[in-house]
Parts: C-alpha cells; sequence; structure tokens
C-alpha cells in the first residue's frame, strides 16, 4: 500500500526536523553553501562506477585540500540524520516523482544533495577523512538481492521490515519460478523475523536470485541474535565482507557453463535445509591468516608469511612473474574499485607493500625481542599491546609510535621465529618479486624520511582492505590458493557448485549435514575450471 501511495504522490515533502541549536543552523547553512560550491558531475556521463569516480575525484582534487576537511566533515555529519539511516526511505525516493527537501524553513533542493552524497561518498573512498560518515544515499533500482545487499545498514524499528520495506521497489521477477507462488510472499507481520527471513531467502533461492543468496550470508556471532539456518541471510544485521557475487554484479562464474550438470537447489518442506544437488570438492583449508586488518600485528604477520611461503603452496612451488602476479590478484579477489580484471598497475604498488610489511615485520620483531630481554628475562609473555590507530598497515608503517606499540610479544613471535618466517618468504618469492632490490631501496628512503615509496603502496593496500578487511587469506590441502569469510578455519571444505558464481566454505557438522560458511575467492577456480570435464557422477550432493 504504501508503495502505491508513493508512486501516485505529485510531490513528496521530507521534513528533517528544526535544528536545536543556533550552531546547529550555522552548520546546516554552511553545508548549504558548501554543496553549492561542488561541481555537478553526472554519472550517466560515465561508462562505469570507477570512471566516474576517476572523473569526480579528478575534478574535486583542489576541494580535497586539507583546508576543506571540516567542510567535508561537516557534510558527512549532516547526511548522519536520521532520517537518510531510515530502510523505508528508499521506497520513498524511488517511487517519489518529485523530492523537497526541508530543514526547519529552508529548502534543500533533491538534486543537490544527490550530487553531493555521491562526492562524498568518492571524497571518502579516496581519501584519510574521518570515516564517520555513513556510505551515501544514492537511488536503488534493480532486483531484490541486490536492494537487500544495499540496504543492510539502514535502520528499522521492525526487523522485519527490512523485507518488508523494499517488496514495493523491487523487480519481482527475481523470485519468478515455476517452484514459487509469489502472492504467498507478502508482508505479514504475524509472522516471526526467523519466518521472514526463511521464507525470504528461500523464495529468492529456488527463485532466479539461486546461489547469489549464498554470498549474502554474513558472519555470525555466538550466540547469533536470531535462530535461523546458516544458509539463510541475515537482514537485520551489517553484511561483512560485502559480497562478491551477487546477481547483475558478478564477474566470475566459478560454476561454469553448466549443461547437463544438476543446478537448481532446493529448500525441505520444513524450510530449514537446503539441498544443493551437485558440488566438487576443491579441499579442505590447512593454513589461514587473519583478515586483512588484522595481520599488521606481529603475530598475524609471521602466519601471513609463513603461509605464502608453504611449499605445499602450488603458487609458490614455481615462483614466476606470473605467480606473483597471480598472488597479489588473489589477495584482492581480482577487483579494484569494481573493475575487473584489477589494472596491471597494482603489481608494482604490492611487491612495494610487501616489501614494507617485511621491514616492519623484522624492525618490530627486533625492537619486541630486545625489549622482552630487557624487561621479561624469566620468558613470561608481556600483556598484549594496545593498536594505536585505525588503518596501521597504510599510514602508520612509519610511526615510532605504532612499533612502541608492538614491542611487548609474546616469545613465540619474539625475533628468531620471525626472522626464519620472512626468510622463508623471500626464499619463495624473491625473483619473481625483487625483494632483494626492494628491501635495500625501500631501508635506504625510511633512512632518508622519503615516504615516496610508501605512498606506492597505497593503490594495493586501498584495494586489499576493501576485499580482506573480514576476509583471511588461506590455503588448502590440494596447494590451491584463496580468499574466504572471516568464519573460515581449518578443516573446512571448499565447494564448487555448478551455477554458483564463487566457491563457497561449508563446515561438516553431524550426520551428513554441513553448515554454510560464505563464499571464497579460489585462484584457478574462478571461470569453470573445477568442473571441467566432470559428469554429475563425478560430483556428490550437500544438505546444508
Amino acid at each position: 500500500m504504501m508503495g502505491r501511495i508513493f508512486r501516485s504522490a505529485r510531490t513528496v515533502v521530507v521534513w528533517l526536523g528544526e535544528p536545536q541549536r543556533d550552531c546547529d543552523v550555522q552548520a546546516v547553512e554552511n553545508s548549504i553553501r558548501f554543496m553549492e560550491r561542488l561541481p555537478c558531475i553526472k554519472e550517466q556521463q560515465s561508462e562505469s562506477v570507477s570512471d566516474y569516480e576517476d572523473a569526480a575525484f579528478a575534478t574535486l582534487r583542489e576541494m580535497t585540500h586539507p583546508t576543506h576537511s571540516s567542510d567535508w566533515f561537516s557534510l558527512g555529519l549532516f547526511f548522519c540524520h536520521t532520517w537518510f539511516q531510515r530502510c523505508w526511505i528508499i521506497q520513498e525516493t524511488v517511487l517519489a516523482s518529485t523530492i523537497e527537501v526541508y530543514i526547519g524553513p529552508t529548502r534543500i533542493p533533491w538534486g543537490l544533495l544527490q550530487n553531493a552524497a555521491r562526492l562524498l561518498d568518492v571524497v571518502r573512498r579516496r581519501t584519510s577523512y574521518s570515516r564517520l560518515w555513513r556510505e551515501s544515499l544514492t537511488t536503488i533500482f534493480g532486483s531484490i538481492p541486490m536492494i537487500l545487499a544495499l540496504s543492510r545498514t539502514y535502520q528499522v524499528t521492525d526487523q522485519r521490515d527490512k523485507i518488508f520495506a523494499l517488496l514495493g521497489i523491487s523487480d519481482r521477477s527475481s523470485l519468478a519460478s515455476s517452484a514459487v507462488e509469489l502472492d504467498k510472499f507478502s508482508a505479514d507481520y504475524t509472522k516471526s523475523i526467523e519466518q521472514v527471513y526463511t521464507e525470504c531467502a528461500a523464495h529468492l533461492v529456488e527463485g532466479r536470485a539461486g546461489y547469489s543468496v549464498l554470498s549474502m550470508v554474513e558472519a555470525r556471532s555466538h550466540p547469533a541474535p536470531h535462530s535461523i539456518p546458516s544458509w539463510v541471510p541475515d537482514f537485520s544485521v551489517p553484511q561483512s565482507p560485502p559480497p562478491l557475487a551477487i546477481s547483475g554484479q558478478c564477474p566470475f562464474s566459478a560454476g561454469g557453463s553448466t549443461g547437463s550438470l544438476p543446478t537448481r537447489p532446493t529448500v525441505s518442506p520444513n524450510g530449514k535445509e537446503l539441498c544443493l544437488p551437485a558440488a566438487s570438492r576443491l579441499g579442505r583449508i590447512s593454513r589461514t591468516s587473519e583478515t586483512g586488518e588484522e595481520i599488521c600485528s606481529l603475530e598475524q604477520m609471521t602466519h601471513f608469511f609463513c603461509l605464502l611461503a608453504d611449499p605445499a603452496l602450488r603458487l609458490a612451488k614455481c615462483a614466476t612473474p606470473a605467480a606473483a602476479e597471480a598472488l597479489w590478484r588473489t589477495l584482492i579477489a581480482d577487483l579494484a574499485s569494481e573493475r575487473h580484471p584489477a589494472p596491471a598497475s597494482l603489481g608494482p604498488s604490492f611487491a612495494q607493500w610487501i616489501t614494507y610489511l617485511i621491514i616492519r615485520a623484522l624492525d618490530t620483531a627486533s625492537h619486541a625481542s630486545a625489549h622482552a630481554a630487557d624487561h621479561f628475562p624469566d620468558g613470561e609473555s608481556p600483556p598484549k599491546p594496545t593498536p594505536t590507530c585505525n588503518s596501521p598497515v597504510r599510514d602508520t608503517i612509519l610511526l615510532d609510535a605504532h612499533i612502541t606499540a608492538l614491542r611487548s610479544a609474546p616469545p613465540e613471535y619474539r625475533y628468531p621465529a620471525v626472522r626464519a618466517a620472512v626468510d622463508d618468504f623471500i626464499a619463495a618469492w624473491d625473483g619473481a618479486i625483487p625483494l632483494q632490490e626492494l628491501l635495500d631501496a625501500t631501508r635506504a628512503a625510511v633512512a632518508a624520511g622519503d615516504r615516496a615509496r610508501l605512498e606506492v603502496t597505497h593503490k594495493f593496500v586501498g584495494a586489499f582492505l576493501r576485499t580482506c578487511s573480514a576476509r583471511r587469506v588461506f590455503s588448502t590441502n590440494q596447494g590451491d590458493l584463496g580468499i574466504a569469510h572471516q568464519g573460515a578455519r581449518v578443516g573446512d571444505e571448499v565447494v564448487v557448485v555448478p551455477g554458483a558464481a564463487v566457491p563457497f566454505v561449508v563446515r561438516e557438522v553431524e550426520g551428513g549435514l554441513y553448515i554454510l560458511i560464505g563464499e571464497a575467492f579460489v585462484h584457478g577456480a574462478m571461470n569453470g575450471e573445477a568442473l571441467e570435464g566432470k559428469d554429475s557422477s563425478a560430483l556428490e550432493g550437500l544438505h546444508l
């Protein structure tokens, strides 16, 4: 009903309330004046999101000078207004013919807000300004899976509205299939949150959305906020990490051209189990690192280097420039600013980043070992350090404060163990990556206070953190390298399902049943390679 109201309205008036104090009035006026000074860059003039971002940032270069940081910060706070955080506004803004926005008596043109929100998002992505502001408000069209993925950070009073608020604006053909009765899927507040989410996922997975729904599963907390099957996304919480495979925006085809292979998943009569009719097992996870944001710690750097230098890893066995390229592309799922494949220019950025990581590991371990020997001569473990910054990989790689914070390392991660891990990595990859040459040049640059080489790392680090901030690097017992959901652990299995865009990580629980951990990116398995030459007799079904 609300959809019909907004669709038929001549104008939708949005009132953001009255500024509470004189300083609030001044802040609003300053934000509006800043919005009016921003260049208008239309998305339709760009072929892709990344092209739009490039054009916008080039145009905005003068306005991203530090002297404007307070303007951008104030604009970000303006978009933190509660109205912009409500899930129902998606329906209001998409269906309305005309929108008028007021704060107090002041009218703000809707087009001005749209342009400012888009540019604010570009600045947030491309600069080091504070991330306090939300993702920009954009007009959303598309299938139900895409809208559900985009809207999970929005707020509702009733968590069932994470689904109900979007039905009126979605392309309902994404629910269409001979096995789905659309009239049974509607807003029904007599159902529990668990029922609504499970029924929505069942309709989607048996419809055209198919396996892309499984890519929307998030890391489950313990205890989980809702008792739902592992294959059902909990739409009440933001998804982390963002999915690789949402219908219409995925460049991968791990499930290949299925031909005669069975592809259609089915939900059990009780709605609790999902049957995958066929799957190819790639192997079990044998090693993992921590997430991308966590490998900056001494312990996790050591694990990271050990994993990449593992003699069982296929890429490490034949470390060539091509293998090095496959390595860095795997670490970012071969994506950069939504581009696939990632540009080759990220290769030198990766090489410089891994060089800095080696230097940090060795220097930090050396300081930690000396510090521990002086203050903990009996070998007891010092207290764990407190991180000093939110982005140590990129921006604090040379800061003494960060080094000091990591000096107290547990005995098992003092210098000899770190040195051995780094030496093994250099022995495996030097030549494929010019590590010794880069180490000499980088140490000289650090000694001279030259930060130019550090700035080279920013492109790769940005892509790596966007992809792996909530994913971990892993290797399998078959020697494959990949990145997976942060919930993955040693012993989990990686499978490829005919018709699915990406591989999945699953965990056996009992009685032949599995739980879904999340999607994965596996080098050499993203374009149907795992299913080549196989018929249905070579595959087996899985019950989640």
